[in-house]
């Protein structure tokens, strides 16, 4: 039988070193008292997987800091804690060794703990909740009522460690436990160490269900005790009770959440415009290239109707992003466009189209995780590989990015040609109505591979060049591939 809610320690913090027991408290009050719990480390642990996958060292702050503000975590803190990157749960995959090794690195990066700690800090402000990490009631939670330290000898946190993870125990564990401990209580920001006035446990010799009962014995003493001016606790009698330090801490939390949801609301009021913008254009562009231009588009049948799509064609004109889209027509394309674009004084209207900025030439972290949220949604992205214009009109290298996205979010490749918009550099072409063609090849099925090798990334990014340069006429064709063979022509 659960206790009286409105007396019950609100929010609770639990720190500790790894393997001493934390979660697994965490998981019993959740269960005993209807808290949600929630794992902080799960959440750096996830970070670092996220730096993993995308290339980020932890001595690159700047890198770091980019990431924490774009990667798409999001937490799930219910009677135990899931954490998914975009749609995909990584929960399982965060006690990996890989993961172990690298997590410790990223937690003392000062941007990624602000991001972390502001969002722990949102989750507790929302009801009952117990927290559990290494900081909470020295930073995250510092006015928390009730705050716990949990602790054990190296040995025997080796050994539970081990024990997770079906294994007998090994020098290599001992190791890790102690490297842990000593990065974690040396580091500058946040070190591992029992706040002020937390009531100390050592669990070296206590079992897991002695443990839980000395806790809830704790919980119940909290909830038995007076109420007193300072406690944090809700009543329901008619004398409204002054804010504690808690409460305004929250209430800050909460504004700060509303703070940083604002880009996101505002986005979604935005959606309002820019979708009905794009199908206007779309079919006004559509009508204009048939009055003005000889317009053909081929091969919209090979147009999949649902699931993640990029979209990639040969490039020869700025107008290339709208010709393209009223070619394919069928579904909406979100264009990976320079961020020169953004910056010009008629950089409203890329927004507008739904495109998204990505810096060229170099590793564009968040460019790459605005794609793979789109893809991960079942979007569509439109990329042209050679991350430029042609200046010749034949088509020139690409580059592996598209391929690395496509890999990473198992997205299709649609390859389209683009035949004629080289001639639109010169406004009074109109008068000879140019010849405009947009040519749609199969579709290429890609698998999801969570961390794509070199060779595939390579292989792949050779088979959409070659889709590509399939579609074109023999003048177009990329001249380093020596592909003269029969081909579409420009008729």
């Amino acid at each position: 039988m659960r206790d009286d809610t409105d007396r019950l320690p609100r929010p609770i913090a639990i720190d500790g070193p790894a393997a001493s027991g934390k979660s697994s408290v965490g998981e019993a009050l959740a269960r005993e008292f209807g808290y949600r719990f929630l794992d902080t480390g799960l959440m750096y642990r996830a970070f670092a997987l996220a730096a993993l996958r995308a290339g980020v060292k932890p001595d690159d702050p700047d890198a770091c800091s980019a990431l924490a503000a774009a990667a798409p975590l999001r937490v799930e803190a219910t009677h135990a804690t899931r954490v998914f990157l975009g749609d995909e749960d990584v929960t399982a995959e965060l006690r990996e060794p890989h993961v172990e090794d690298a997590v410790s690195g990223f937690s003392k990066v000062p941007a990624v703990r602000e991001v972390m700690v502001a969002r722990q800090r949102t989750i507790a402000a929302d009801g009952l909740a117990v927290l559990a990490g290494r900081d909470i009631g020295t930073v995250v939670l510092p006015d928390a009522p009730l705050k716990l330290y949990l602790d054990a000898d190296e040995h025997e946190r080796a050994v539970r460690r081990q024990r997770q993870a079906g294994e007998s125990t090994d020098e290599r564990a001992l190791g890790n436990i102690t490297r842990r401990d000593e990065e974690d209580s040396k580091r500058t920001v946040a070190p591992l160490q029992a706040a002020p006035g937390a009531v100390v446990i050592d669990t070296t010799h206590m079992a897991l269900e002695d443990v839980i009962a000395r806790v809830f014995a704790e919980v119940r003493r909290f909830a038995a005790a007076p109420a007193t001016p300072g406690d944090v606790v809700t009543t329901s009698g008619p004398q409204p009770r002054k804010p504690s330090r808690l409460r305004t801490a929250r209430t800050r939390a909460a504004a700060a959440a509303k703070r940083r949801l604002a880009p996101v609301r505002s986005r979604m009021r935005l959606e309002t415009v820019y979708r009905p913008f794009y199908w206007l254009c779309v079919h006004v562009l559509r009508a204009v290239l048939w009055v003005v231009g000889r317009w053909k588009a081929e091969g919209r049948e090979n147009v999949p109707r649902t699931g993640a799509l990029i979209v990639v064609s040969n490039h020869l004109n700025n107008a290339d992003p709208p010709i393209l889209a009223s070619g394919v027509a069928r579904r909406r394309i979100h264009f990976m466009a320079k961020v020169e674009l953004f910056r010009m004084p008629f950089g409203i209207f890329p927004r507008l189209y739904g495109a998204f900025p990505v810096r060229r030439f170099e590793s564009d972290l968040g460019a790459m995780l605005t794609a793979e949220r789109i893809l991960r949604r079942g979007g569509v992205i439109g990329m042209f590989p050679e991350g430029h214009r042609s200046r010749t009109g034949r088509m020139g290298p690409t580059h592996p990015g598209t391929a690395m996205i496509a890999l990473r979010a198992g997205a299709t490749v649609l390859p389209c040609s683009i035949v004629g918009t080289e001639q639109l550099r010169n406004p009074l072409v109109v008068l000879r109505k140019p010849k405009v063609e947009i040519r749609i090849g199969e579709p290429i099925p890609v698998p999801k591979v969570k961390r794509p090798t070199e060779q595939q990334v390579s292989e792949l990014t050779t088979r959409i060049t070659e889709a590509i340069a399939a579609l074109l006429p023999p003048d177009y064709r990329p001249a380093y591939t020596g592909s003269d063979g029969p081909g579409p022509t420009s008729s």
